[in-house]
């Protein structure tokens, strides 16, 4: 009796998300959008202060948008770099690679964001043991600290004093050189600028939820772990941050791959008929939901969890 051949659900996952990132790139070449990397990113990369949002050192890092043309032609090939390091991340940490079809991931794809840089980050955070590479990691996330202040912090607090020192030459060295080329009060003007962030609806759930989740972003310090302290952070900061998208959603579906994280990503679109073209401010279902299962299935590693029982023995 011949065996039956097994039904190879890997292959067909990369099969699958591939076509579709190749649909995605595939119509950038013929739909006109991509705004926030045309209206932001690249007239910042190339220069212009008050064009977009982000700390005046971030330019360094969207060095590379300056190759790009100012034609259409752009956001196809801002697609392609960030698909491709997309497709590395998954594959170098063995994800689910149909995290492409989360909501997360096409925000990206259709604003032409710039989150890719954060996922870099945190890969270099997690998945590597030295200070200075980690350090590295921190720089990357500077890039957004009105999401990433959190996370930053709580990796820092704790660390034995010569690991915190070799992780804070990175970041040093990059704060001295800004300081040196942008003046000592840049940090002032780029706070003066994000007031003038413009309020969209990709910022609705978090301009909803960022007064009752602010008093609980203490949750991450219950573990030690620093994947799990690292995911919390985010997943909390997504909550109580009023400039948190839900296209940097994409981090959370990354590094915290569960399989009933891309549907969730679409949660909010059951809130259609109650709240019509708002809708997407119901989106704080997802980080909520992956803070209360990280709570969930780690509490005995937490740290109230093990005083408890230290208290009991």
């Amino acid at each position: 009796m011949s065996q039956q051949p097994t039904i190879n659900w890997r292959r067909i996952a990369w099969i699958s998300s591939s076509i579709m990132v190749l649909f995605y790139i595939g119509i950038s070449f013929f739909v006109d959008y991509g705004g926030d990397l045309y209206l932001y990113y690249m007239p910042f990369a190339k220069g212009c202060d008050d064009c977009g949002f982000n700390p005046y050192y971030a330019r360094w890092f969207f060095a590379p948008l300056m190759l790009l043309p100012n034609t259409f032609i752009a956001w196809p090939i801002w697609n392609i770099v960030v698909f491709a390091i997309l497709f590395w991340l998954i594959y170098t940490m063995d994800v689910n690679p149909l995290i492409v079809a989360s909501f997360a991931v096409i925000g990206q794809f259709w604003l032409g964001q710039v989150d890719i840089y954060l996922c870099i980050g945190i890969y270099l955070i997690l998945k590597h043991e030295n200070p200075l590479i980690n350090g590295i990691g921190l720089c990357f996330l500077a890039i957004k600290p009105q999401v990433m202040a959190l996370a930053m912090l709580y990796l820092l607090i704790g660390q034995p004093w010569p690991v915190l020192a070799r992780m804070l030459v990175a970041p040093i060295i990059m704060a001295l050189l800004s300081f040196a080329l942008f003046g000592i009060d840049w940090p002032v003007r780029w706070l003066s600028n994000t007031q003038e962030l413009p309020v969209h609806m990709w910022r609705y759930s978090a301009l909803d939820t960022w007064r009752f989740a602010l008093p609980f972003i203490w949750i991450p310090l219950l573990f030690k772990q620093r994947d799990l302290r690292i995911v919390l952070s985010i997943a909390v900061m997504a909550l109580a941050s009023p400039f948190f998208g839900i296209y940097t959603y994409i981090v959370l579906v990354l590094f915290y791959p569960k399989w009933w994280t891309i549907p969730l990503s679409y949660g909010w679109v059951l809130f259609i008929p109650l709240a019509g073209p708002t809708a997407m401010r119901f989106a704080w279902i997802l980080p909520l939901a992956i803070i209360a299962h990280i709570c969930y299935t780690n509490w005995p590693q937490s740290w109230w969890a093990q005083r408890q029982q230290r208290l009991a023995s």
